[in-house]
């Protein structure tokens, strides 16, 4: 058995577990919860949700009965509950970070400034994080893990969302020592920098997916979010502004065509994150890596890899409604973490969807007015560029013409916890 698994195993069979609370139970968390009950020695504590009905149902759907839930308001009753066996419901998501039968706190509510809300209570309360909120970790998750590892706890990403799944594969191949030309995902989806919800609203009713969520995914923003999170955690960059996102036949095309210019490929540079559509990449990741040891390449070439310069690392999977339990419980356990954010090296941008003028107001990720693309940070820092996770709830004040960069001067922002967390975070690095 692995290490994880035996040490489950064993808490199992003490009769304790590692304690997690899920904040948000959309597609994402309420599997999650659900899936709890199948991993010997974790255990969910504690739901919370804008929408008590939803997390009800989810706990029901996990197995609860009436009585093994208690609906809470306040921090007290929430540790009575929990010191009594039973599940805490909660439509408040600062109570979950409070309670001191929760180890861990699965932050998955796709709302970047709860997303950051949440971190942060948690780590002011010396709960672990477990980042399943892109969206939040991408503007300010180097500032919020910095401040984790003051406190003691650990700030991760999600194993099993492609950002962490990226990750284990880049662990593995930097410590061989290859070195690493390109990090990417398939990308699932076609790509249209213009959908909104509206257009997509039938097609993810159809695939049980908030419209602004699924329409995130198609127009690109998700991915970059992605990517920016991956860069951050490895010091990886970007070859060009909103990435290359090849279309490709096969994964073994991959090592091709993310090679230097060169060298027949589209790299201006190696070392960089990317993405591709087709050739049965999605829904796994990669990396494409290369050694200049001849004896490596002979070895590689044997073991059926390709014949180089470059090699394909490809994992096929990545389970999302999982896999995140684990990386929770590996920080109670082991200190340990899927994906740790460092200084700033890639930022996702708004960029203008249709033309705006001045008295506009910027609904946000997945809506009709922006989408985002992945900058180097120090590009992006040059041209006053504003991250795209900041965008919501902006008024537009200078006219900026579909298809280009949003900068500070052209918009005003709505205050908030995640302006004000990426304005320390500006200043920390």
């Amino acid at each position: 058995m692995t290490r994880l698994h035996n040490d489950l195993q064993e808490l199992a069979a003490a009769g304790t577990a590692v304690s997690v609370a899920v904040v948000g139970v959309g597609r994402m968390g309420r599997s999650l919860v659900i899936g709890a009950e199948q991993i010997d020695g974790v255990e969910v504590a504690a739901v919370g949700d804008i929408r008590l009905d939803r997390a009800r149902e989810t706990l029901a759907a996990a197995g609860h009965d009436d009585e093994e839930m208690v609906t809470v308001e306040t921090v007290d009753a929430g540790d009575a509950a929990i010191a009594d066996g039973q599940v805490v419901l909660t439509e408040d998501a600062m109570l979950p970070p409070q309670l001191a039968g929760v180890d861990a706190v699965i932050g998955a509510t796709g709302v970047p400034d709860i997303g950051a809300q949440v971190a942060m209570r948690s780590i002011l309360n010396e709960k672990h994080v477990v980042m399943l909120t892109d969206e939040t970790d991408a503007a300010v998750g180097p500032y919020l893990s910095a401040i984790a590892a003051e406190t003691g706890v650990v700030y991760s990403g999600a194993a099993g969302d492609e950002p962490g799944a990226i990750m284990e594969l880049y662990d593995f191949a930097a410590s061989c020592g290859f070195e690493v030309v390109a990090a990417g995902k398939g990308k699932n989806n076609p790509l249209d920098r213009t959908a909104t919800p509206d257009d997509l609203a039938a097609e993810a009713e159809r695939k049980d997916l908030n419209p602004e969520i699924y329409t995130a995914f198609v127009d690109g923003t998700n991915s970059m979010l992605e990517m920016t999170m991956v860069a951050n955690a490895t010091g990886l960059g970007v070859d060009v502004r909103g990435l290359h996102g090849p279309e490709v036949d096969s994964v073994e095309e991959l090592s091709n065509v993310f090679d230097r210019e060169a060298d027949g490929g589209l790299l201006s540079r190696t070392g960089v994150v990317d993405y591709a559509l087709g050739g049965g990449v999605a829904p796994g990741v990669f990396l494409v890596v290369t050694t200049d040891d001849e004896t490596i390449r002979e070895d590689l070439e044997y073991l059926k890899m390709g014949t180089g310069p470059n090699y394909v690392l490809h994992r096929t999977y990545h389970i999302p409604t999982i896999e995140p339990l684990l990386t929770a419980a590996r920080a109670e356990l082991y200190g340990d973490a899927n994906l740790i954010p460092g200084e700033p090296v890639v930022d996702t941008v708004a960029v203008a969807k249709q033309d705006l003028a001045p008295g506009d107001e910027i609904d946000g990720i997945g809506g009709h007015t922006v989408y985002g693309l992945a900058e180097n940070a120090d590009v992006a820092a040059e041209e006053n560029l504003v991250p795209v996770s900041l965008a919501e709830g902006a008024t537009v004040t200078d006219r900026v013409a579909q298809g280009e960069a949003i900068t500070y001067d052209d918009v005003e922002l709505r205050e908030s916890d995640l302006l004000h967390l990426r304005k320390l975070q500006d200043s920390y690095f």
